[in-house]
């Protein structure tokens, strides 16, 4: 059997104690070896719960374990970065990398370093794995637009240049920001109200000098609010995706329809766990899930894949997403932000 990834957290926050819970879930695959909270007193609470022993130095945890994972505070997030870049220690962050402009530029210098991998989920979700899957097995043809209504700012971006295979970091990009009316929802404990509130709501559209496009529409309650869903268009030379339908040419006279379906465990009559088993479009496997018979949820799913991932890396030297792609990303969720401010087209 093989050993369990070892990592450490520095952080104490809602993100850190999402890591926590994988480990606890996964016990075989991940294993939590302890904690940098610079607070203690603060978080005693964390570290009673957890039972894990808490470091008083990054050199002093990362002796203990593979890498370290980042779980901080934005505002936090870049001057730790820049540490840790300096001392060479492997670090998987989460995100942002970065918040504003100075903090993009603060941390272009190490854009490159080998030792730091970012933790971006959306593309590990396994609805998003599936479509790239069929992206990647030629099912579309040559991918030219994408509408993503399923994540904010850089999480939405990290999709579209994924499905576009775009890399550069140029493109022209007009944006709106409108007020929505929705009833208030609950979330992460809050109890709510039955009362009408506004929220916002973001569209952008950009445009690569490739000529490929998209469009990133998104509002938060999207996170949390049954009343709002996800969208995802993805248009090929050959065929696109709607959310989880998929239509592509076979041939002159011929089209093909199909559906992406979810088989998952725990339902009617099943004793298994209720987990996700795999994804499938017709005969084809689009995703399964390394972590069957685990109960995850999908985010759990995409949050546990970017550790193995990272552990992937240090053996390998592939990376799966990088610092560079992470500041990339950032930086054209900063210009749709300017852009929605201006109220014109900004170009970077």
């Amino acid at each position: 059997m093989n050993k369990p990834i070892r990592f450490g957290i520095i952080g104490s926050g809602w993100r850190a104690n999402c890591y926590l819970t994988l480990a606890q879930k996964h016990p075989q695959q991940f294993q939590v070896t302890g904690l940098l909270i610079r607070n203690q007193s603060k978080y005693q609470y964390l570290i009673d719960k957890w039972n894990l022993p808490v470091y008083s130095s990054i050199e002093s945890l990362a002796a203990d374990c593979d890498f370290v994972v980042l779980a901080v505070s934005k505002d936090a997030a870049v001057s730790l970065l820049l540490e840790l870049a300096a001392l060479k220690i492997p670090v998987l962050a989460e995100t942002p990398t970065a918040a504003t402009l100075l903090d993009y530029e603060t941390l272009l210098p190490i854009a490159d370093s080998p030792a730091i991998q970012v933790a971006e989920q959306y593309p590990l979700h396994p609805h998003h794995q599936a479509r790239t899957a069929l992206i990647q097995a030629g099912y579309l043809g040559q991918v030219c637009h994408v509408q993503a209504s399923v994540a904010h700012g850089y999480h939405g971006i990290s999709l579209i240049r994924k499905w576009l295979s775009v890399s550069e970091i140029s493109c022209e990009i007009t944006a709106r920001r409108l007020e929505v009316p929705i009833m208030d929802f609950s979330y992460r404990g809050k109890e709510a109200e039955d009362t009408l509130k506004m929220e916002q709501q973001d569209i952008a559209i950009m445009v690569f000098p490739s000529g490929k496009s998209a469009v990133l529409d998104f509002t938060r309650s999207q996170y949390f609010s049954p009343l709002r869903t996800n969208r995802v268009l993805i248009r090929g030379s050959h065929g696109e995706i709607r959310d989880n339908d998929i239509i592509r040419r076979l041939g002159t006279d011929e089209t093909e329809y199909l559906q992406m379906r979810r088989i998952q465990g725990g339902q009617e009559g099943s004793l298994d766990s209720l987990a996700l088993y795999e994804l499938r479009a017709g005969q084809q496997c689009l995703f399964r899930n390394p972590f069957h018979p685990s109960p995850l949820s999908d985010e759990e799913i995409g949050m546990a894949q970017s550790l193995l991932n990272m552990s992937d890396y240090l053996r390998t030297g592939i990376s799966s997403y990088s610092l560079s792609d992470a500041l990339t990303n950032v930086r054209l969720s900063l210009a749709i932000e300017e852009a929605t401010t201006l109220g014109s087209a900004v170009t970077l």
